[in-house]
């Protein structure tokens, strides 16, 4: 990851050094092209001014001088053709005619010397819309304005590399730092998932920003403490089969023994014993195969299915009311509309299967009430029992798997309220309970309504 980053900053700083460079080339040119426009002006207005000393037929000689001569102040060495290419007038004609102050001081700006071997370039000169001559003109070489341009170019050239290696040494400064920076959360995931991966699942992140970084801390924060807590449970269960399994093993052991010594005679009452504790087992395994299943279903998002709530809830109680009657309790929902939610059936059943089993277990008389409604994206059901109730000391404890108390569920594995509570959860639900003991109990259960 770091080095990536780090690679990724390096390719921007090349990019923005190749982009100084073009600009650099791209200013130079059009330094060049400026000083070409600026040459070419210049002699668009030498040819306007000699093509205004042709009158008549004739040059005057003196117009072409005084042309010239403006030619030479601007640098430029002129030579007029006439249309024989006959030569008619050459600035050192002009020169020749000049005061010696004044020639010196040409000399001085210019190296006429070295005008001879110039490079001329040609323009046609006009009168009347007829071509009358030609004017070939080429730059002096100046003393001083090659060495101002070298100078010139050269420092664009310097500022520009002393600018590229600021720079790319603070953009490599930076993009190091950042890369630091940018990187840290994530190496400090990786470390904490090593961590988890040996078995610690108490390490944390920080999460202090609010940038997507920060939303994966939070969430792996989240995981490590999900890892924590099915870590303490898987150890809870682990130690709470273990104690379940020696009780019925033992009393087997025993019995079998007693009768293998001839201690126990009454071999019936022996075998009567092992076959409950065998039953015993068997239900100790169901028990787990149960919330086994329902640990399972956590990492399978329930299909949102659109019921009638009303009808469903008389499905499962009209299955139930045979158990009901037998006892001589009811089972009762209460009178109200239709109404329509989107849930997964196969949790929402099984979690109502689970609460009106285990209140026809505790209720001697009276029977069941179930109540149902909606409040503005989340419905409910609540089922209410005549039975025994649940202690307060006990009332807290009742989800936790294996928990039973001693007059309540002497009978039971302390394994279905723990399915109820885990599938309710998976539903992203709420569960809660109000209990008075000898009064009977309500389980309150609030649920979202699944989007399909």
């Amino acid at each position: 990851m770091r080095t990536k980053l780090f690679l990724a900053f390096i390719s921007i700083i090349f990019a923005a050094l190749a982009s100084t460079i073009v600009f650099e080339s791209l200013i130079l040119k059009d330094f060049d092209s400026y000083v070409h426009g600026v040459k070419e002006d210049q002699i668009y207005w030498i040819v306007a001014s000699v093509e205004g000393g042709y009158r008549d037929g004739k040059w005057d000689e003196q117009i072409l001088a005084e042309s010239i001569h403006w030619a030479m102040m601007m640098g430029l060495d002129i030579k007029i053709l006439d249309m024989q290419r006959n030569e008619i007038v050459h600035s050192h004609h002009v020169m020749a005619s000049l005061s010696p102050e004044m020639k010196h001081r040409m000399e001085e700006l210019f190296r006429l010397d070295k005008g001879s071997d110039c490079k001329y370039d040609e323009y046609p000169i006009n009168s009347n819309g007829s071509r009358i001559g030609t004017l070939r003109a080429c730059s002096f070489r100046k003393k001083e304005l090659a060495e101002k341009e070298a100078i010139f170019e050269g420092r664009v050239r310097h500022f520009l590399y002393i600018y590229i290696l600021i720079a790319g040494a603070g953009s490599l400064l930076i993009g190091l730092m950042f890369t630091q920076y940018l990187s840290k959360p994530i190496r400090l995931l990786k470390k904490a998932s090593e961590k988890i991966a040996s078995g610690d699942f108490a390490v944390t992140i920080s999460a202090d920003s609010s940038d997507e970084v920060s939303d994966l801390a939070k969430t792996f924060n989240k995981m490590a403490a999900s890892l924590q807590k099915e870590e303490q449970l898987r150890k809870r269960l682990m130690s709470n089969i273990a104690h379940e399994l020696r009780t019925p093993l033992t009393i087997m052991k025993t019995h079998a023994e007693a009768m293998a010594d001839g201690i126990m005679t009454d071999t019936s009452k022996g075998t009567e014993n092992i076959t409950n504790e065998i039953e015993r087992l068997i239900k100790l395994v169901k028990g787990i195969e149960d919330i086994t299943a329902a640990e399972a279903s956590f990492f399978t998002r329930g299909e949102a299915v659109e019921i009638n709530l009303r009808e469903f809830l008389s499905g499962i109680a009209g299955d139930l009311s045979p158990l009901f009657q037998a006892r001589g309790l009811f089972i009762n929902i209460m009178e109200k509309g239709d109404l329509t939610v989107s849930a997964d059936v196969e949790k929402l059943e099984r979690i109502l299967r689970n609460i009106i089993s285990n209140a026809l277990k505790f209720t001697e008389t009276g029977g069941v009430n179930i109540d149902y409604g909606i409040e503005k994206s989340r419905f409910f059901i609540e089922i209410s029992d005549t039975g025994r109730g649940i202690s307060e000391n006990d009332l807290p404890h009742i989800f936790d798997r294996f928990y039973r108390s001693g007059e309540r569920d002497a009978e039971g594995l302390g394994l279905g309220l723990a399915i109820v509570k885990e599938l309710v959860d998976i539903m992203e639900g709420i569960i809660s309970v109000k209990s008075t003991p000898g009064k009977g109990s309500t389980f309150s259960i609030s649920l979202p309504v699944i989007e399909k």
